[in-house]
C-alpha cells in the first residue's frame, strides 16, 4: 500500500493546458479510503466552456489533505485558479505542519491558506494576467491518519460535512454567505481573510465522525434544499452506503457517474465531490 500519494486536477503550467471535462479519481493509506468526482456541469457543456470545478488529494504517509474549489464562471481564466488552489492549498498544509509551534491548530490552515493565496499572485504575476483572473473559493481537510486530528478551513460557498456513527451529517464549518444572492467570497478578494473561517476536531471529537465529505456549491445547493426537510440527512447516509458497497477504484468511477447525471431543478452548475470514510482492510 502506498502512503504517499497524489490524486485529483494537477497544476496547469501553461495558460492553454487543457482542463479536462471529467476526473474520477481514488486511494488509500491506513484505514482512510478517498474517493472524488469532479464534472462539468450542464450549463458548461450547453455552452461549450470547461470544467472550472478543481479537486487534489495528497498524502506524505502521515497526513491527508483534501481540497477542492470552484473558479468563479464570470472569469475565463478561473479553472487555472482551482487546480492552482487545491494543490497548493494540500502542499503548504503540509508545510505549515512541519513548522508547527506553539500555535492553534487552526492557525495552520490559515497560515496555509495565506501562503497559498501568495502563491497565486506569484503565478498570475508570472501569467502576465490579474489575480483576479484566478477567482476562486477554497476549501480544505487537514487529517492525521495517526491520530485522528482533523483541521479545516473554507473561504467562499461549497460544503464540509461530517457523517457521525449515529448517521448524523454536521456541517463542520458555517463561512458567512454574501448578502447577493449568486455571489461568492473568494480566496482572490483583497479582504478575504474576513470571510475565512476554520476548526480543528481533537482525536476525541473526531472519533465520532466515520465519513467526511468536501462539495463546491454545485452538489451542496442540491443536497441540503428540501423537500423532504430531512434531505442533507437522507442524501450523506445514502453516499456513504453506496461508497463502502465496492472498491475505492469503482466507487470513485460511479461516483463520477451519478454526479454526472442525477436531475435536480435548476441544478446546472460543475459538480464536485470528494468522500474520505474509513474503510475495511480487506477492500480493494
Amino acid at each position: 500500500m502506498n502512503r504517499r500519494f497524489t490524486i485529483g486536477d494537477p497544476i496547469s503550467s501553461q495558460l492553454t493546458d487543457k482542463h479536462i471535462n471529467m476526473r474520477a479519481n481514488s486511494a488509500r493509506v491506513g484505514e482512510y479510503c478517498v474517493v472524488g468526482a469532479s464534472v462539468r456541469g450542464r450549463l458548461h457543456v450547453y455552452n461549450k466552456v470547461p470544467r472550472d470545478d478543481a479537486f487534489a488529494v495528497r498524502s506524505n504517509g502521515v497526513w491527508l489533505a483534501i481540497a477542492v474549489s470552484d473558479g468563479v464562471g464570470s472569469q475565463p481564466l478561473s479553472r487555472f485558479g482551482a487546480s492552482l488552489a487545491v494543490n497548493r492549498l494540500c502542499t503548504r498544509l503540509f508545510y505549515s505542519v512541519a513548522k508547527l509551534n506553539q500555535s492553534g491548530r487552526e492557525e495552520v490552515v490559515r497560515n496555509a491558506f495565506r501562503k497559498t493565496r501568495a502563491d497565486m499572485e506569484q503565478f498570475a504575476l508570472k501569467q502576465n494576467i490579474l489575480l483576479g483572473d484566478l477567482h476562486c473559493t477554497l476549501l480544505g481537510l487537514f487529517l492525521n491518519i495517526e491520530t485522528g486530528v482533523i483541521e479545516i478551513g473554507q473561504i467562499g460557498d461549497g460544503r464540509i460535512l461530517g457523517l457521525t456513527d449515529g448517521k448524523e451529517a454536521i456541517p463542520l464549518v458555517e463561512p458567512p454567505a454574501p448578502e447577493e444572492v449568486g455571489a461568492t467570497y473568494v480566496l482572490t478578494q483583497d479582504n478575504w481573510e474576513w470571510y475565512f473561517c476554520s476548526c480543528a476536531l481533537s482525536t476525541k471529537k473526531a472519533r465520532h465522525f466515520k465519513t467526511f465529505y468536501l462539495m463546491t456549491d454545485g452538489v451542496a445547493d442540491d443536497c441540503q434544499c428540501g423537500p423532504p426537510p430531512d434531505i442533507l440527512q437522507r442524501w450523506a447516509n445514502d453516499i456513504d452506503q453506496e461508497s463502502r458497497m465496492f472498491s475505492p477504484a469503482k466507487t470513485a468511477q460511479r461516483l463520477g457517474r451519478y454526479l454526472a447525471t442525477y436531475q435536480v431543478k435548476g441544478s446546472f452548475d460543475d459538480r464536485t465531490l470528494v468522500i474520505i470514510y474509513k474503510g475495511k482492510d480487506n477492500q480493494g
